[in-house]
């Protein structure tokens, strides 16, 4: 069995032990840990979901919300809320205990809604692709091109699930694909 010349230390991402990772990707020092990770990321998406639910629930024509409605509505915590009230950043009212209403208005202006874009899915099928070399970039002539790193290039390819075609020595991927990938960002 073949054996790697090189070994990767690296810092287990749930328990912050440090490993000698199997492959490049090795994130977590155990099954264990990996299950743990897991469990936390299913954890976080359940609560995520239930923000949604409660978010929808909030009238949008009210002038004025609470500060809990304010924590679910901008994911921000409550005493970034009132710090930003006693600074007199974020105009409020009280009308009695725990009944603090601040102005929407003025905390949307403050904390913009900032919508979580999941990877971008390539446009057109395999099939429709011509990899002519005159319709696709190379690697290097994206990194040219856009001013980024080749592994930044070639990771991106990878996350977005843009086709590629290696001919002789080059890998061409089309070039409607990147440019609508990098012009986006």
């Amino acid at each position: 069995m073949p054996v790697s010349k090189f070994i990767l230390q690296r810092n287990c991402e749930n328990c912050g032990k440090q490993f000698n990772a199997k492959t490049v990707y090795s994130k977590y020092c155990c099954e264990k840990c990996s299950e743990a990770a897991a469990r936390k990321r299913k954890a976080l998406e359940k609560e995520e979901e239930k923000r949604k639910q409660l978010a929808n629930q909030i009238p949008l024509d009210r002038p004025y919300i609470s500060i809990q409605e304010a924590v679910i509505l901008f994911g921000i915590s409550r005493d970034t809320i009132y710090r930003q009230i006693k600074k007199g950043n974020i105009p409020a009212v009280n009308l009695g205990e725990r009944l603090t209403r601040i102005s929407r208005i003025h905390i949307e202006a403050m904390f913009p809604k900032v919508e979580i874009v999941k990877a971008m899915q390539p446009v057109t099928s395999i099939q429709e692709i011509n990899f002519d070399p005159a319709n696709c970039y190379t690697i290097g002539e994206i990194s040219l091109k856009y001013g980024i790193s080749l592994s930044t290039v070639d990771k991106t390819i990878r996350k977005c699930s843009i086709p590629k075609k290696q001919i002789g020595k080059f890998v061409y991927v089309p070039k409607v694909e990147i440019d609508r990938i990098f012009n986006h960002k």
